[in-house]
């Protein structure tokens, strides 16, 4: 595949901060804190941001694989609150959510280790899996679980939905640059194929493990595995 070039890189660095602006003013208007909205607008809101979603998510493709090609991206090693991350992103993507009809669970757990990796790349990959599981959910309403666990020094992540699935031919690509299933293509013409490949990258990068596995009956879940921090570390 071809590299993502300079110009492409500086353009979607150029873009990405006025994409968050627009986002987090359609996210008010669509709250209503700015004024109620009858049924047709919240119908036209609920599509604009989804599609600024999906701009955001392809500035953010093209700068991260633009540095892993140019051996620039570089992961930084220090104690992460998992929890937190993971409570910011479903509260992010919280409205979204509701507009797909997807309900989003978080099993808390209790007296969780901090993770040894880079805070804003993980939280990357906890986007990713999150949205991927909101996007690709099956007919009628959507449900994700989220589930974190601790076991011989290292932190689990898991994210489960209810979705499509993937079939055992696509199983071995899955984690390639642009790779994109058939099903995927129908749902979601707009995807780059990238997040994956990044989200790999990432915990790897932070000397952990990345993986998927589909579910007994429907659905897949993905997960990570990184190592827990060490408790001196600041």
């Amino acid at each position: 595949m071809p590299k993502i070039s300079d110009p492409i890189s500086v353009i979607a660095h150029q873009l990405k901060n006025p994409v968050a602006i627009i986002k987090e003013y359609l996210e008010i208007l669509s709250s209503g804190d700015a004024g109620e909205l009858n049924i047709k607008q919240k119908e036209y809101l609920a599509d604009t941001l989804k599609n600024i979603n999906q701009m955001k998510r392809i500035i953010a493709d093209l700068l991260d694989v633009s540095k892993v090609e140019g051996s620039a991206y570089k992961i930084k090693g220090v104690p992460v609150d998992l929890i937190k991350i993971t409570k910011d992103v479903i509260e992010e993507f919280s409205i979204w959510a509701r507009t797909f009809n997807c309900e989003i669970i978080f099993k808390e757990p209790e007296n969780l280790s901090k993770a040894l990796t880079d805070p804003e790349k993980i939280r990357e990959v906890i986007e990713n899996f999150i949205s991927n599981a909101i996007r690709y959910k099956g007919a009628g309403h959507g449900l994700v679980e989220i589930s974190i666990k601790e076991k011989d020094g290292k932190i689990s992540f898991f994210c489960k939905d209810d979705g499509m699935g993937i079939q055992p031919k696509d199983a071995p690509k899955i984690f390639h640059k642009f790779f994109r299933t058939d099903e995927a293509m129908n749902i979601d013409p707009t995807g780059t194929g990238l997040g994956l490949y990044i989200n790999k990258a990432i915990i790897e990068g932070s000397r952990g493990k990345i993986g998927f596995k589909n579910n007994k009956g429907k659905g897949m879940t993905f997960y990570f595995i990184l190592p827990i921090a060490k408790k001196n570390a600041k």
